[in-house]
């Protein structure tokens, strides 16, 4: 799927700096820790900015639900706690209050709101900085395919035009 998504990034026809930059904001809304709104983020964003579309999902697709999600929230939640200077591993009751939820008791979700915050927090700045580190670095990556599959394409043309 990935695949298909980038050969089709690579065909676009929009300027190499444009596309690259669509993807890499893309590649950020990825990472970014706003679960359930990164396709909703992309589309305001490709809106806004008339970036292409194909760019910006490729990019925001990264964060796939059935492959990459649970590595990209354990990545910022463990980068989150290091930057934070906070344990690796979550707090005792937060883990206990998510193995075992009482949802239909007031304490238990008394309890969830206490310790929401030892795990949101790190998890929200791990993910942000996860989201500034991958898009500065897809950006230069991106833009060095295009440019070599522009390169590719131009000579393919010439060689037709000089065989004709």
């Amino acid at each position: 799927m990935f695949r298909a998504a980038f050969r089709r990034l690579l065909a676009v026809d929009d300027p190499p700096e444009r596309t690259a930059l669509a993807f890499s904001v893309g590649v950020f809304i990825a990472f970014s820790p706003f679960l359930g709104l990164h396709t909703i983020a992309a589309t305001l964003v490709a809106f806004l900015f008339r970036f292409n579309k194909i760019a910006i999902y490729t990019g925001t697709f990264i964060n796939n639900p059935f492959l990459t999600l649970v590595p990209i929230i354990a990545a910022s939640y463990a980068l989150g706690a290091l930057i934070m200077g906070r344990p690796l591993s979550l707090p005792e009751e937060g883990l206990r209050l998510l193995q075992e939820p009482h949802l239909l008791t007031a304490a238990y979700w008394r309890g969830l709101f206490t310790h929401l915050w030892d795990i949101v927090l790190p998890f929200s700045v791990g993910g942000m900085a996860l989201s500034i580190v991958c898009s500065l670095a897809a950006y230069p990556v991106t833009l060095k395919l295009l440019r070599a599959r522009q390169r590719i394409k131009a000579k393919d043309e010439v060689g037709t035009l000089n065989d004709e």
